[in-house]
């Protein structure tokens, strides 16, 4: 998962679709694709449907989402990393998330060592909180972490200077 969010094409929705081309591109934080999107559907506020295409793993620090959402895994698989450990997702398997599930995406690998793309159907509710990034801090105990807001998350990650940060445990 990338703090860089791209501008979703400006071209008309149903026209941008059929080219096939994605709606929306992320970067990682090196710059390389990270995610590609299509909206299978018009954005709204209400529901959203997406088809994604995972070309990179998330950045290794666990993150959350700003909605609710299910996610039906199409081809492929990834490792799933949350708190409370790391499940493999493959093919046909779908997983329902509230938006404060923390957690990051991890490709499998072939045998020169690059990532395998994954292609996943998302659906989303409504925005429901602001989304970002949870960093462990030090002193603060067990389970003390920092919630550091996708837009102050930069490229050095959770050793990146942010202006503030609202700090749980």
């Amino acid at each position: 998962m990338s703090a860089t969010v791209s501008t979703p094409t400006r071209q008309r929705w149903l026209s941008a679709l059929l080219t096939g081309r994605p709606h929306q591109t992320i970067p990682a934080t090196d710059g390389r694709p990270y995610l590609q999107r299509w909206y299978l559907i018009p954005r709204n506020r209400i529901l959203n449907i997406y088809l994604h295409r995972f070309l990179a793993s998330d950045d290794p620090t666990l993150h959350d989402h700003p909605w609710p959402f299910l996610s039906w895994i199409l081809a492929r698989g990834y490792a799933e990393i949350t708190p409370t450990g790391r499940r493999r997702r493959r093919r046909g398997s779908v997983a329902v998330h509230r938006a404060d599930h923390r957690h990051r995406i991890v490709l499998p690998r072939d045998n020169s060592g690059r990532e395998i793309p994954c292609l996943t159907l998302v659906v989303t509710g409504p925005h429901v909180r602001d989304w970002g990034f949870w960093c462990p801090t030090t002193g603060s105990g067990p389970g003390g972490e920092r919630f550091i807001p996708w837009r102050q998350f930069g490229s050095g990650g959770c050793d990146a200077p942010t202006t503030t940060g609202d700090f749980r445990s």
